[in-house]
Order: C-alpha cells, then structure tokens, then sequence
C-alpha cells in the first residue's frame, strides 16, 4: 500500500520543525518568484533586514538555501586551515557534529567537554583558551548556543567575550535559539552567527541565515584550502559584489517562496516583540519543566541552563516507547527521543514558535498524564 502523500494534521512538540502560522504557509501557494531581478532584490533586502533586527547586529547578513549543517561546513571550510586548531565547547549531539566536520575538513578540534545536561562553562573555556599556544594556536571557536539534545542553553554572552578578549572568531550556532531565546550578535560581538528558519522564528525549513562581520570576512580571504566551492564565503563575496546589481547577491538559485514565507514569519516575531517573544519561551518553559515534575518525571537539563526551547526529560526505554507511541496515535501529538547515547534514555519536548503556547504546552501535558496513568 503507498504512503500517504498528504500527512495527517499532528501538533508539532519537537524541537523542529516546529508548526508555522497560517499567514506563512499561505506563502507557499503564492506565484513563484524569480531568484534574481528587482523585484526579487528588494524582497532579499527587507528580509535581510529584519533577520538583522533578530540577530541584533549591523553585520552583513545572508541566506544559505540549505539545512544548518552546511552553514557549519562553511564556517569550517572558509575559517579554519586545514591541520590547524579549532576549539569545539562540546556538551551534546550536535556539538560533536562540529568536532566531526573539523575532522573531514582535516582540521584538529580542540576540545572543551562538558556533561551531557550541562553547560560548558566559561571557566573552562578560559582555562583551556588561555593555555594555548599563543603564536600557532587557534583562531577560531564554536558554541552551539542551545543544545537541543539535551535541552541545555550554553552561556553565549560569556563565552563570546572571552573569544574577544583572547582575540578568536566566534562561531556561535544559534539555530535552535533564533526567534525563541535572546541573541545580541553585536554587542557579544559574535563574528559568525547561524539562525534558522524552521524553528523557533516559526518559518519553513529550506534557508539558514548567517550574520557574519567583518573579521570573519578578511580572514577567510587568507584561507585557500576550502573543499567546497558553494560553501566557500570568498565565493559567496564574490556574487554578492558583481551580481548584486543584476538582484542575485548569492551563488546560486533561491526558494523563493520559502524565503518570503521567513519574511512573514519575522513580521510577525517582530510584531509581537522580541522581549515579549522570548518572555513566552522562557515562560512556556518552565510551565513544561513543572507540569513534567508533578508527573514524577525529572529534568535532564541542569536547572541553571534549562532551554527556553526544548525539555528534556528522563525516562526509560519502556517509558519512551509508551509515550511517544501515545501520544501520536491517541492524541496526534508527536515528541522527540534521545540522540545517540541518550536513546531511550530521555524524551525531549519542543516548545517553540506556535508550540510555545498555554494551549500547546497545556494539552500535551494533559495527554502525556493520561497516558501515564494508563501504565500504573
């Protein structure tokens, strides 16, 4: 029998794709627009523009027309010389992704390890930083702002200032905070900052925004040893000055209407108010962490850096398949497991852009102690 090609409607509690507002899937029905000319220029442009007002930052930003790992690669291929140092902050999955792809780019990750539930601290990371080899050591410096496989928010504020102070490129992947938890890019003076589309902000997966300053620019202008031609920031520099003109300041086609399905999505981020924005995830959050507790479920996160975006909870393989068996097919509610060694061991929670609401957050609680009491 084949599969269904229209899925049936479930309420999204993962921590992404989250579900967008009805005003940015209308966006996908409208007429395709072409990627380049002025019309599309001046679409580009106001989009990049509010993206800045998120990312709080003047710096130049673009639209990678992928997933967010490739805007890793691209840091990794354009920043750091092959057989050269990076330092990795590493606390979760997708932090060890980053080690990986230093790896495949025949970089060396230097890294700075924390527990899986907690934050890397910035003790650590100047410890570690300070006791490098100041002449050959590294430049640069990756944090994954908040870590959705365990639910953790790493203390970006402070590990970006002592990457300014000891003179490093920050690299600072955001992707789960964009549009959910705070990001000052400016004045963290975070030099290469990755976002995202499909989560938090509440738009549709298929563009990653990147906020990139000048230092980042000018050094990878000295990098001659990137594998990868579409993910090369020289190149991206290059038809961003000789094709801007003609309204195609990127190297390569563009989802159009994904991108102005993100326009909609940050008019209304931006309507609402980010301080309001973020006031909502942070209260949602901790509505999910209690309602979870009177359930007799634990925190996975350290309480001091519990994401505004995503709770983790610990379970047991039983419990998980329960629960998320459950909660799909009596309720339509669909939850994330553990990553990796956390398989079977947490469940995680998104709460983020639409789901992170009284109603969402209320109902699938709701659901998960009916589904609990159902097993005692």
């Amino acid at each position: 029998m084949p599969a269904k090609v229209r899925p049936e409607r479930i309420l999204l509690m993962i921590p992404g794709p989250s579900e967008p507002e009805p005003e940015v899937l209308a966006c996908l029905s409208l007429p395709v627009m072409a990627n380049y000319g002025s019309q599309w220029a001046a679409v580009y442009e106001n989009t990049i523009s509010k993206l800045q007002k998120v990312f709080k930052t003047s710096n130049e930003v673009i639209l990678l027309p992928s997933p967010g790992q490739t805007a890793v690669e691209m840091a990794v291929g354009s920043l750091v010389k092959k057989g050269r140092d990076a330092f990795v902050c590493d606390n979760g999955f997708f932090s060890e992704m980053i080690v990986d792809i230093l790896k495949y780019y025949g970089a060396r990750p230097r890294v700075i390890k924390a527990q899986y539930g907690k934050a890397v601290e910035p003790e650590d990371v100047k410890d570690v930083v300070q006791s490098s080899t100041k002449r050959d050591g590294p430049r640069c410096l990756f944090l994954v702002h908040n870590e959705t496989s365990t639910g953790v928010t790493n203390p970006a504020s402070q590990i970006m200032k002592i990457c300014r102070d000891e003179g490093l490129i920050s690299i600072l992947d955001s992707i789960s905070a964009f549009g959910g938890i705070d990001i000052r890019a400016d004045e963290w003076k975070v030099d290469y900052c990755i976002g995202y589309s499909s989560k938090a902000i509440g738009g549709v997966f298929g563009v990653t925004p990147v906020a990139i300053s000048k230092d980042c620019w000018d050094l990878a202008k000295n990098i001659k040893n990137s594998q990868n031609r579409f993910l090369n920031l020289n190149i991206w520099r290059k038809y961003i000055e000789q094709w801007a003109a003609i309204g195609h300041p990127h190297p390569s086609s563009m989802p159009t209407n994904i991108v102005v399905a993100l326009n909609i999505a940050l008019d209304l981020a931006l309507k609402e108010g980010l301080q309001r924005r973020y006031e909502r995830h942070e209260s949602m959050a901790r509505a999910m962490e209690k309602g979870l507790e009177a359930m007799g479920l634990e925190i996975f996160s350290d309480k001091k850096y519990a994401s505004n975006t995503v709770t983790a909870a610990v379970v047991n393989q039983k419990l998980e398949k329960t629960l998320r068996a459950g909660l799909i097919q009596k309720y339509g509610i669909m939850i994330a497991g553990g990553l990796e060694p956390l398989n079977g061991r947490i469940i995680r929670i998104g709460h983020m852009g639409t789901s992170a609401t009284r109603y969402a957050v209320s109902i699938t609680l709701s659901a998960m102690s009916e589904i609990l009491k159902s097993t005692h």
